[in-house]
């Protein structure tokens, strides 16, 4: 193996507070068939043993090396391995998972053999009772040229479900260096959580030509501690701010038309499938994203709990233009100092749409019809799914 100067490939692992499985997944990583790669251990500020079995590691084989930062994430321990990168080739492995020893034999042979892009396998879903293989939704294949359209078309959504495509994971690919680096540049750093999918996304979408496996040889160890299933009070904003990233990324690529339709049903994924408790802090009460394009100037209509939640959320997001909050108890003093309006001011006002911010249905058909009888088309009236 080679212990300095450029090798094929180079292996970034972020380390944080997992001593008691980092040994086995650098054990895993020193047991690979495949000999030309370097490993970059991040170690971020951990406060266990990990930065001590780094150093011992790295102590025993040359070409893994170490290097110890203050605690600042995982993000930007990730960055910091890829500034250290050597390789022609990017692989990442989590600290607590472990790898099949063929793990970068897999990739290299078919990221070579079809002078690829980048190379996607499929997972293992380690738990205490088994091991799941999840793979990914599209097919196996190869594609380039023109097959590349029904890739993208079914990379967020799969089909009308709400699944992944292309799971959006760093783990299970192998990346050109300098094309990742070119790609993730200009990375919201307030992302932290999804912000593998800020980084997959738009790499795909520049990808001339793109392999998928059915092979799952990374192994996820899931443990209910894990950082990815610690859910932060300020979810919301940073989901908000992936969706804008991702529509803004997607803006720059021939395939705006294609991705567009599936950001709502992605956003919507993320909340209710992936994270179906990180809105405590606003209750059930989602924005229909999906159904409001960006950037539009929109009258929310109700000022009780759930028009309130939908403002804070506009406001966090910037997703769209507040053109005024209307309800029909406008003259309470508590909605006045809130600036709600009445709805006969509608009429004077220029919007593209407005949004009903209330939970009962009753209601909700009573002001729809109310709307309608003011002159206002129906399609430019929107009600949230679930509400």
């Amino acid at each position: 193996m080679n212990s300095f100067g450029q090798v094929s490939v180079s292996v970034i692992v972020p380390v944080y507070n997992v001593d008691k499985l980092l040994n086995k997944c650098l054990d895993s990583i020193a047991a690979q068939t495949y000999d030309d790669f370097e490993v970059i251990l991040i170690d971020d500020g951990s406060e266990d043993l990990s930065g001590t079995i780094c150093d011992e590691y790295a102590s025993r084989y040359g070409y893994m090396h170490v290097y110890h930062q203050e605690n600042r994430g995982v993000v930007s321990a990730r960055n910091y391995g890829i500034r250290l990168a050597k390789g022609t080739y990017l692989s990442f492995i989590d600290a607590d998972d472990w790898v099949e020893p063929d793990f970068l034999q897999r990739f290299i042979d078919n990221i070579e053999e079809y002078d690829a892009d980048i190379v996607i396998t499929g997972y293992s879903k380690d738990t205490k009772d088994q091991k799941k293989r999840e793979k990914n939704h599209i097919e196996a294949g190869v594609y380039e040229g023109e097959s590349l359209i029904p890739f993208y078309k079914s990379m967020l959504q799969y089909n009308t479900s709400y699944e992944f495509g292309v799971q959006p994971f760093l783990v299970n690919k192998i990346f050109k260096r300098e094309m990742f680096i070119e790609c993730s540049a200009g990375l919201d750093p307030q992302i932290y959580e999804a912000e593998d999918a800020a980084i997959v996304f738009p790499y795909l979408l520049h990808s001339k030509r793109i392999v998928v496996t059915e092979d799952c040889p990374y192994h996820y160890v899931y443990r209910k501690s894990s950082a990815t299933n610690e859910r932060k009070f300020n979810y919301f904003e940073n989901i908000s701010r992936l969706f804008l990233y991702l529509n803004r990324k997607f803006q720059e690529t021939e395939y705006y038309d294609v991705m567009l339709p599936q950001l709502g049903p992605y956003m919507r994924m993320l909340i209710y499938i992936e994270n179906p408790d990180a809105f405590l802090e606003e209750g059930k009460y989602i924005f229909p994203f999906r159904k409001v394009p960006v950037d539009s100037r929109i009258v929310l209509y109700g000022a009780g709990h759930v028009g309130r939640v939908y403002r804070h959320q506009i406001r966090l997001s910037q997703y769209c233009r507040l053109a005024a909050w209307a309800d029909a108890a406008y003259s309470r003093e508590e909605l006045k100092q809130l600036g709600v309006v009445s709805p006969d001011l509608l009429k004077e006002l220029e919007y593209d749409l407005i949004v009903i911010a209330i939970e009962n249905k009753e209601t909700i058909s009573v002001v729809k019809a109310m709307l309608m009888k003011m002159g206002i088309a129906e399609e430019r009236i929107v009600v949230a799914d679930g509400v």
